[in-house]
């Protein structure tokens, strides 16, 4: 008889509000989420996303810079309709083939994966060395210098594990349009928005920023300098741009106005 595996593999397909999902059964946090509720620990986030994208002129596009295993892009590619696209940044390879798998099991054509990261300059960046077969909060994996976050595990130091993915501007891409721009990269948010100025100056997008484990008063120091309103939902920046500011009301979710810089 054939020897069973000494464990199953790690990634398991779930239905989830979003569709079928492919997920890393280890980890602590999304999966965890998605597992027993059907709906990402964020989900509240993701919805107010979506309802902002009607706001905007039909067939939006979205960047997601830090797409994890794809909540924000499988919500988001069906809000902004077939017609719509969704840019999906995900430097974790592991993770964005969850991702690419999850969007071909949805059907969903106006999706692009992509295996590098966003930031200030164009080049490669070094992935972190983590084991994917064993518990972690993998959304957690802090790229560009030593992991400041305390996390389940140590990374590895094996010159032969090391890995490469590109790392460009967004304005590179040149984008013809852009609605939303997702910004979730442990840390890396301001270089992120560096090398995106002219995009951002150009078409004016609705930006939703994590300001965990960057600096929040230069973050608010530069998206105030660009004109945009800025609100807190939890440990992100949305910052509105004065023509959707006028249109939308955004006092069904619980949102503040931050801290003056």
């Amino acid at each position: 008889m054939p020897a069973f595996p000494a464990q199953p593999p790690m990634a398991l397909v779930v239905s989830t509000i979003y569709g079928p999902m492919i997920v890393n059964r280890h980890d602590i946090n999304q999966t965890n989420a998605l597992i027993k509720t059907g709906r990402a620990y964020d989900a509240e986030q993701i919805e107010m996303l979506a309802l902002l994208l009607g706001f905007c002129p039909p067939d939006p596009v979205v960047v997601d810079a830090g797409a994890n295993i794809g909540t924000f892009p499988l919500r988001l590619a069906a809000a902004a309709g077939p017609r719509g696209r969704v840019l999906a940044f995900e430097p974790q390879r592991v993770l964005a083939y969850m991702l690419a798998g999850s969007v071909v099991l949805n059907g969903l054509t106006n999706v692009t994966c992509e295996v590098m990261a966003l930031g200030d300059r164009d080049g490669t960046i070094e992935v972190p060395q983590f084991d994917y077969d064993a518990p972690l909060n993998f959304g957690s994996i802090e790229f560009g210098g030593p992991q400041r976050e305390p996390l389940d595990q140590q990374p590895r130091n094996d010159p032969a594990w090391r890995e490469f993915v590109p790392l460009v501007r967004l304005d590179r891409f040149a984008l013809p349009r852009l609605d939303l721009f997702k910004i979730d990269v442990e840390g890396m948010e301001e270089a992120v928005l560096d090398g995106a100025r002219e995009t951002i100056a150009r078409h004016r997008p609705i930006l939703f920023v994590e300001h965990m484990k960057s600096d929040e008063a230069e973050l608010l120091r530069r998206l105030g300098n660009w004109g945009y309103e800025i609100f807190r939902v939890r440990e992100n920046f949305l910052a509105l741009p004065p023509l959707i500011c006028q249109q939308v009301s955004v006092t069904g979710f619980k949102i503040d106005p931050p801290p003056a810089p």
